[in-house]
């Protein structure tokens, strides 16, 4: 009798590990997706830190174009004032006019460039985010798998342990 009752605890302590096996990986997959979500949620915010930074670099382009507008204006007022409009005026006119055109769109070059950078670190968060869930699940399925091993494995065992507990 003493034989049965050590064959059924050993039976119980195979359950319990496997019941162990398959409870830490479903830990580990609840903590996968828990990451994956971070990942998500990061990967939202820098798009939504890119569409600001292009916002503002717009927004700073257009100011640029208004200032140059208006300094246009008081250089064009000063040259005719002083009667050197025609000849060297319009030249400096022109060039401060480039000028000013360069200075503006490089304000866009450089909105575009931070949201371009800040759009290729989401993608990543997002690429990382489906690697987890990815991970998650085969360590579900590794889980799963090494439960059922250790319960096959075992029953070998157990049985024997039966056997002799019968013939005893």
């Amino acid at each position: 009798m003493a034989d049965y009752a050590q064959a059924i605890i050993q039976v119980v302590a195979y359950a319990v590990t496997a019941t162990a096996a398959v409870r830490s990986a479903q830990a580990e997959e609840i903590n996968a997706n828990a990451q994956a979500d971070v990942m998500n949620y990061n990967a939202k915010t820098l798009e939504n830190q890119a569409l600001t930074a292009q916002e503002q670099a717009n927004a700073a382009e257009e100011r640029q174009r208004r200032i140059a507008r208006q300094q246009e204006g008081a250089l064009r007022a000063s040259l005719n004032q002083t009667g050197t409009g025609g000849g060297t005026g319009v030249g400096v006119l022109e060039q401060s006019s480039v000028n000013a055109e360069l200075d503006a769109l490089n304000l866009r070059y450089e909105g575009q460039i931070k949201a371009t950078a800040l759009e290729d670190e989401a993608k990543l968060n997002r690429y990382q985010a489906v690697a987890k869930r990815i991970e998650g699940k085969n360590a579900k399925r590794g889980g799963y798998l090494s439960a059922v091993g250790s319960l096959l494995g075992n029953t070998n065992a157990s049985w024997d342990t039966f056997s002799a507990a019968g013939k005893a």
